[in-house]
Parts: structure tokens; sequence; C-alpha cells
């Protein structure tokens, strides 16, 4: 199987016009805090910490990768960069597991 390219693997892209929203297979609830999903598609479970739980919670297509980082930022003592670059390991991982998509706008 040829290996794949991730979309956002290229770090200068204009976040404001990517849009992550959750697979329709995968459900998910909140404990304590921190997430576990369910991939319903695959019989995977995935647990998210809080961080990790924060972003999954707002790929629901209505907020770009740029409002999301925004987001990160408010929230958690991490500089733009490193939230940036973080959030877009995060949605790549999300991709790759069939967790989400992401659309460009």
């Amino acid at each position: 199987m040829p290996a794949m390219t991730p979309v956002l693997t290229e770090h200068k892209v204009d976040l404001s016009h990517i849009f992550p929203k959750q697979n329709e297979d995968v459900h998910s609830t909140v404990l304590d805090g921190e997430s576990v999903l369910l991939n319903l598609s695959t019989g995977r479970y995935y647990s998210l910490n809080a961080v990790g739980s924060m972003v999954w919670e707002q790929c629901v297509g209505a907020l770009s990768l740029a409002a999301i980082c925004s987001t990160i930022c408010d929230r958690f003592d991490v500089t733009s960069q490193d939230a940036q670059s973080d959030l877009l390991d995060l949605i790549d991982q999300f991709r790759q597991e069939g967790l989400l998509h992401t659309e460009r706008r």
C-alpha cells in the first residue's frame, strides 16, 4: 500500500480555510474531562487527554483550524507556534485513523 502524504503536513497552510469534522461512525463520551472515542467502523477505542478532548469537541465542521488553535492558546499555556504544530499533528492522526475529515473552504 503506498504511503499517503497528509494534507496538513505543510505548516504554512492557511488554517482559517480548513474545517475539521468528526466522522459519523465515531462515538465519544467524556469521563473526568477526557474523551473516549469508539470508531464503529473499525471497533477501535481511543483515549484523549484534556487538550485532545477540547480539540475533538470543536471538530464539528463549523470552526476552522485557526479558530481551534486560538482556543488552545486561550485555554492552555502554550505559544501559538507550538499550538499550531501540535494541532496539525493531532488532526493528521485523527484523519489517518478515520476519525474525522477536513474540508477546505
